[in-house]
């Protein structure tokens, strides 16, 4: 294959600058012979500017020669905007270009010659097959942000390498997004796409298993891959890419490595788009709120702190409670960002009230894809300086089920967390799977008694049995027990009697605004009488309580045989 000629621009171009050399040279050859000639005619005012002229023609030429980007060609797909400049891949344009041209050529090949109409028939021996691999990387913002952008882009060109080097020579790599890659193997028998699929992930996972090496640091990397397969999952390009998408989304919503795309996945419908627009829009126009919902001893009704509670104010729908947002807001991968924006609101409020003489602590809900990052506890750190908080009025709650889907993981970070000082609350107790082996070994400071504990303990001895032995077994581990859904002065009494250390529900207060706690605070602390006729009340109901429990067992007993 011959180059193409230069253009003629580039061939004058590239000429000025030979005739200029010559000339400065004939000129230097001639210049002993002819300076006296020049002085005598033009005085030493002329030889001066001929100088200076032929200095800036040198320098003309200079500028007027071509680089190697002018001379050379563009390659091909450059010029269109069809490769990624950092690593080289093709980009989103690129890949789609390449991917449905590769679709066609399967279908053009499937459709025509002998055996044509066997091999479009999926599940056909010989059919040809498609499996799209999306990789997404696990916190490359986190490594783009702390080592700055030349190591995040070091890092991609890497990515990028370790893939290419898995793929097959026809094979489709791309990069197609800030972090995100996608892998298209083609050309696969349709009966072996499934194994082949399972064989590319083992080979991509490994080799991004790898620790990069990073600014003098082993940097280790984790990677969630959604996969989907043609035509099972999709019989174009776009369609399988948005597939593998809704595949990688499960994948980070189950925290696990991989997840291959199936039907019975909930597409989100338009609805849910929207609404997630919106939440997006909600985080950073200010539209999240906080209520603050206190808890008090049981034995001297002092307020110790407050549970932060998060709202969304909708622009148009008004106040909506967290059951209707939430589910939405870890489905589109927003629960880090909500949690830090909690966190930093619920810490500037804290250190006002403390700033006003109120010694109160915060509590903050945590979910599980926030807990078990590993770069939570140096956030939280961050969070408490920036606020001027102590460690110790701060408090992480977390859900028994969010420590026990990554058990190792979940159990590092409040290590963590309790190493800077900060008091970590294992919330909704007895609802979850917590063993009392893992219990026992948990990095917590207190337990939370889910309110549906309470609904039946003034008449069900088992149910008053239940809660004096979670509060027994909480003062065994040295962990302080917090009774959820007070609402009763009775129940108030039930527990201190108990021995529950604290309480929190509506008996106490409603969530409020930060705005109302310090008036709030003022009006609870001139009832401290109270206190004591409830702890007295406390001791008596627990008398009556059994007997009630008692003369309806007995009842039951006798009422018995007449069912029979």
């Amino acid at each position: 294959m011959t180059a193409e000629p230069a253009p003629l621009v580039g061939l004058v171009a590239t000429a000025i600058p030979v005739w200029t050399m010559l000339l400065i040279v004939a000129t230097l050859l001639a210049w002993p012979m002819a300076y006296a000639e020049f002085a005598s005619l033009l005085g030493s005012g002329m030889c001066l500017a001929a100088v200076i002229f032929l200095v800036e023609l040198a320098g003309l030429a200079v500028r007027f020669r071509p680089t190697d980007r002018e001379i050379q060609p563009d390659r091909p797909g450059r010029a269109c905007g069809r490769v990624d400049e950092l690593t080289g891949l093709a980009n989103r344009h690129g890949f789609l270009d390449q991917a449905t041209h590769a679709f066609a050529d399967i279908s053009g090949s499937c459709s025509v010659g002998d055996g044509g109409p066997e091999r479009t028939r999926p599940g056909s021996s010989g059919y040809v097959s498609f499996v799209l691999l999306l990789i997404d990387i696990d916190r490359f913002n986190e490594i783009n942000g702390s080592l700055g952008n030349e190591y995040g882009d070091r890092l991609l060109i890497e990515v990028s390498r370790r893939i290419s080097v898995v793929r097959r020579p026809r094979d489709i790599v791309a990069r197609i997004g800030g972090d995100e890659f996608v892998l298209l193997l083609h050309g696969i028998d349709a009966q072996r796409a499934r194994t082949v699929a399972a064989e590319t992930l083992a080979r991509v996972r490994n080799a991004l298993e790898v620790p990069f090496v990073l600014a003098g640091m082993r940097v280790p990397l984790e990677a969630k891959i959604g996969i989907a397969v043609a035509p099972e999952h999709g019989r174009d390009v776009g369609e399988l890419l948005c597939n593998a998408a809704i595949a990688l989304r499960e994948a980070k919503k189950a925290r696990a490595g991989y997840s291959m795309y199936d039907t019975r996945l909930v597409r989100p419908s338009p609805a849910q788009l929207r609404l997630r627009t919106e939440l997006r829009a909600g985080l950073q126009g200010g539209q999240i709120e906080l209520r603050y919902q206190p808890k008090a001893d049981l034995r001297t009704g002092r307020v110790s702190g407050m549970e932060a509670l998060v709202r969304w104010r909708h622009p148009t729908d008004g106040v909506r409670s967290p059951d209707i947002f939430l589910p939405d807001m870890e489905a589109a991968g927003l629960m880090p960002e909500l949690t830090l924006l909690v966190l930093r609101m619920a810490l500037s409020e804290c250190a006002r009230w403390r700033a006003a003489g109120a010694e109160l602590s915060v509590s903050v809900n945590v979910p599980v894809s926030v807990i078990v990052d590993s770069t939570f506890a140096p956030v939280v750190h961050d969070a408490l300086g920036a606020a001027g908080v102590p460690p110790a009025a701060f408090c992480v709650e977390i859900t028994e089920d969010s420590v026990m889907t990554r058990r190792e993981d979940a159990q590092r970070t409040l290590a963590r967390l309790r190493a800077l000082g900060v008091r970590v609350s294992l919330d909704d107790y007895g609802t979850g799977y917590c063993s009392l082996a893992y219990l026992r070994d948990l990095p917590a400071d207190e337990l939370k008694l889910d309110r549906v504990f309470l609904r039946d303990i003034e008449w069900d001895t088992s149910a008053a049995e239940i809660v004096r032995s979670a509060i027994a077994l909480a003062h065994t581990l040295r962990l302080r027990m917090v009774a959820e859904g007070v609402e009763t002065i009775r129940l108030w009494a039930l527990l201190a009697a108990w021995g529950c250390d604290e309480a929190q529900g509506y008996f106490i207060s409603r969530p409020m605004t930060g705005d109302e706690v310090l008036p709030w605070l003022g009006r609870w602390a001139r009832h401290p009488r109270l206190f004591q006729e409830m702890i007295i009340m406390g001791g008596d109901m627990t008398v009556e309580v059994s007997r009630s429990c008692v003369r309806r067992e007995s009842g039951a007993q006798v009422a018995a045989p007449a069912r029979r």
